[in-house]
């Protein structure tokens, strides 16, 4: 991917459709930076948060990842900045990986609920040896069972530094809280022999 050296102010970088950050790493001082936001979105779509790629800034090539990637907190899809990681051969990474879960269609089809504790773990690796997620198969999960992280099978590589026993997933009873129905209250009014006695 091409990026170029930020020159513009922000307001009119966005006008172009670009994307502003920063590239910065052990062997480079930072550099402000701007892209395609087209190509961002496509990087970051096949390489996540873990995955190394190639940047092209001028002439000079480098491994970058994507360390961090803003987002408008109200609108999730707009993408406000990127910072970009510069990294070596033997450099090791720490991130996140997000889960994707197979079979969470067939247990809640069956009436139970599936709760996320949490959906992502921290690993390290070498960079050039990331993964964009982890596969979890939770079809044969029973209710009550839960799924930690000593659970989850890794590919070579990858070291988990979270916690083992962390909980991921949690198949519970799906009951859903029904309100008694309000009666509205009735102002009672007197008999017409109460009537009579006033």
């Amino acid at each position: 991917m091409n990026i170029e050296k930020r020159t513009e102010k922000l307001g009119i970088i966005r006008k172009l459709n670009k994307i502003p950050g920063v590239l910065y790493g052990k062997s480079i001082s930072p550099i402000s930076i701007q892209m395609d936001e087209k190509d961002l979105r496509e990087i970051y779509r096949t390489n996540g948060l873990t995955q190394t790629f190639t940047v092209k800034l001028g002439k000079a090539s480098h491994q970058v990842y994507i360390k961090n990637l803003q987002k408008d907190i109200v609108n999730r899809s707009l993408i406000l900045n990127v910072e970009l990681m510069k990294v070596g051969k033997g450099d090791i990474i720490s991130g996140k990986v997000p889960l994707h879960i197979i079979g969470r269609e067939a247990i809640e089809h069956a009436g139970y609920l599936v709760k996320v504790i949490e959906d992502e773990i921290k690993v390290e690796y070498e960079a050039g040896q990331g993964i964009t997620k982890i596969d979890v198969d939770i079809s044969n999960m029973k209710v009550t069972e839960m799924l930690r992280i000593k659970d989850v099978l890794f590919p070579q590589g990858i070291k988990v530094i979270d916690d083992p026993e962390k909980v991921l997933i949690h198949i519970t009873e799906q009951r859903i809280a029904e309100e008694a129905p309000i009666v509205a209250e009735e102002k009672s009014e007197p008999s017409p022999i109460e009537e009579s006695k006033i």
